[in-house]
Order: structure tokens, then C-alpha cells, then sequence
């Protein structure tokens, strides 16, 4: 299992410097807005959507023909792509973390412990957002292929974003403060069933295709 995840980090060494410079321009961007939620989403997103990527190059090296002949079970895979998703994650959330505690603090913005508060909730919003889209997406991944997948993912980002919006026109009330915070403190649960049903799916999905 270790050993597919760090063959996987190897893989996806290629693109860290092209990362590495779109953060940075987005840094730039939130410097001078002040607004740091679009350095946090963008690092967010670019990091995480690296997990498809090393899907990508598994499919053009025809990596899981080869793994399957090797004493590498078909979860191992797996799971060793939502490990890397969380490791991506992860490294997403202190990197967009840190830039934006920077960014913040060489604009004179950093005034007591409330921005910082604020900016770690906005991280782990963040992060809970990308794991969820992970968790839908992982599925239709290995169902039709990263191509023929990613209408789908677009969807999966489309759709739910169309949906609040039309429910606020409509007038939807919006949760108290009290009920944000019960979900907030609840969210760590929520998002590990979240997972386990979704790399259940995943892996019933895999197990029945033919490679």
C-alpha cells in the first residue's frame, strides 16, 4: 500500500513546479483583493485534482494490468488512491494555510488571534469541500475512465453550486448559527462515512471490471 502511494507522489513530481507558479500568481491575486478564500479554494483545487492526474498516467502506462499480475490486490489500488487524495488534501490545506497567514501578515491585515481563527475555519471548509467532491468523483472515475469521467466531474461541481443558488432565489432559510457549528463539529464523522461508502463503491465498481 505505502509503496503505491509513494510511486504515485513520484509520478506527480513533474507537475509540482507548474503548481508551484499557479499558487503563486493566485497568491498575487490575493494580495491585492485581500480576499484570502481565492488563493485557499484554488490551492485546494489544483492540489487535490493532481489524485486524477495520477490516475491519467496509470491509464497511459497501462499500470493496472501489470500491478494486477503482482501480488497487489484490486483494494489496495483502491484505497491507495483516497490515501493519496488525503495526503494531497493535506498538503493543500498547510500550503494555502500558510500562504494566506503570509499574505495576510505583509498586508498589515494580521490583527490577534480572530484572522487566523478565521482563516484555519476557511482551510478546513476548504478541505472538507475538496474530500467531498473526491469522494463523489472517485467513483465515476473508475467507472468510465478519467475522459469519459469528466463531463460528469464538471457536473459535480456544476450542479450543487446551481442548486444552493436556486434555493436561495427561492427564499431558502439559511441554518442558524447554532446549527452550522453542531455541523461543523459533526463534519469529521460525516466525511469519514462519507468516504467509506464512497471507496466501497469504488472498489465493487473495480472489482467487477476487466482490465
Amino acid at each position: 500500500m505505502r509503496g503505491l502511494v509513494i510511486k504515485d507522489i513520484l509520478n506527480l513530481r513533474k507537475s509540482i513546479f507548474t503548481t508551484l507558479i499557479i499558487i503563486f500568481i493566485y497568491g498575487i491575486f490575493s494580495y491585492s483583493t485581500g480576499d484570502m478564500s481565492m488563493i485557499i479554494g484554488m490551492t485546494a483545487l489544483i492540489i487535490t485534482s493532481m489524485s486524477v492526474t495520477s490516475i491519467t498516467y496509470d491509464y497511459m502506462a497501462k499500470w493496472d494490468s501489470y500491478a494486477l499480475a503482482m501480488p497487489i490486490t484490486r483494494k489496495e489500488i483502491v484505497l491507495s488512491k483516497y490515501i493519496l487524495s488525503m495526503i494531497l488534501c493535506i498538503i493543500a490545506s498547510i500550503v494555502s494555510g500558510s500562504f494566506s497567514v503570509f499574505i495576510t501578515y505583509i498586508r498589515g491585515d494580521l490583527v490577534g488571534i480572530k484572522n487566523i481563527q478565521e482563516i484555519f475555519l476557511t482551510v478546513y471548509i476548504v478541505f472538507l469541500i475538496a474530500m467531498f467532491f473526491i469522494s463523489i468523483n472517485m467513483p465515476l472515475i473508475f467507472k468510465f475512465g478519467v475522459e469519459n469521467a469528466r463531463i460528469l466531474m464538471l457536473g459535480s461541481y456544476i450542479i450543487p453550486v446551481g442548486i444552493g443558488y436556486l434555493l436561495f432565489k427561492m427564499g431558502l432559510q439559511l441554518p442558524s448559527l447554532e446549527q452550522l457549528k453542531i455541523l461543523l463539529y459533526a463534519s469529521p464523522i460525516i466525511l469519514i462515512l462519507i468516504l467509506m461508502l464512497s471507496a466501497s463503491t469504488t472498489y465493487e465498481i473495480y472489482r467487477r471490471k476487466d482490465i
